[in-house]
């Protein structure tokens, strides 16, 4: 809005503070803001103008509460995820498994054990709905994998087919192949691995090289040796029972007259083998 010079009455702005026309000191005005406007913005400021900094000792309970939510969303979200990782199996790798070569390491589909074994084998889990079919077909083209859970007699009669790996991708091949099977029975739930190297010595086939392996932490294993000259098959058997568990038989075999050059391979799936732990 336009003022009027006092001494020359022309036109000056509200904001000139001398008349440009005939140079008159112009008198100084209180207010020059209109009425109701709002106040200019301090350079620097991070509040918009009108509105006054936050006091000492006042807080934005809106951007708390923000954090308070993404804080309790953040609580929650590790609280799931640690009790994921507490429903999962401990599994504690011994020292002295040192495995050449190309490997693979399966654990059964229940969570109950884990075993490794060379690439070029296959692996077959009863508890595999998918599988179970597979299973029958390969202890029918190979009938020896069932026969190798009897080593301890009756006691293990109710030894159940959980798993087997076969040294072939050649499932439906019929000559006799290296394989590994693992048994799961209730009765042997109860049986000491001292007792169970003692009872050998009543089966009718040659037992050699028992021993008691310890080098897991609460999985003591019976260790053993069996030769079926009648069947020329030749195995070497892992024993053991996990706290609160079933006892598992584990017997690596090779047609006898390729055990030989596999027993190292036999004796290194048997180390990898592990019940898990929760």
């Amino acid at each position: 809005m336009a003022d009027h010079c006092p001494n020359c009455d022309r036109p000056v702005l509200a904001t000139d503070v001398t008349c440009w026309h005939c140079g008159y000191q112009l008198p100084r005005k209180a207010n020059t803001r209109p009425t109701g406007a709002p106040a200019p913005a301090v350079p620097g400021s991070r509040h918009p103008a009108g509105e006054e900094a936050a006091k000492p000792g006042e807080y934005d309970w809106r951007a708390l509460a923000v954090y308070g939510l993404l804080t309790v969303a953040l609580v929650v979200a590790l609280g799931l995820v640690m009790r994921s990782l507490n429903r999962q199996p401990i599994l504690v790798r011994s020292a002295g498994i040192d495995l050449g070569g190309e490997w693979v390491i399966v654990t059964d589909a229940d969570l109950r054990y884990t075993l490794s074994f060379p690439t070029d084998w296959q692996w077959i889990d009863a508890a595999a709905r998918a599988q179970s079919e597979l299973l029958l077909q390969v202890i029918e083209h190979q009938p020896y994998i069932d026969r190798a859970l009897r080593p301890l007699g009756e006691i293990a009669g109710d030894a159940e087919i959980v798993a087997v790996a076969v040294g072939t991708r050649l499932l439906e091949d019929t000559d006799p192949k290296p394989f590994v099977v693992v048994g799961q029975s209730e009765r042997l739930r109860g049986l000491d691995p001292q007792d169970a190297l003692d009872r050998l010595t009543e089966r009718p086939f040659q037992v050699t090289e028992k021993a008691i392996d310890t080098r897991l932490a609460g999985q003591t294993q019976a260790r053993f040796n069996v030769l079926d000259g009648a069947n020329a098959y030749q195995c070497r058997h892992l024993f053991v029972v996990g706290k609160d568990k079933p006892g598992y038989l584990v017997a690596a075999c090779a047609p006898q007259a390729r055990f030989g050059a596999l027993k190292q391979e036999l004796d290194d799936i048997l180390d990898s083998f592990q019940l898990l732990e929760y």
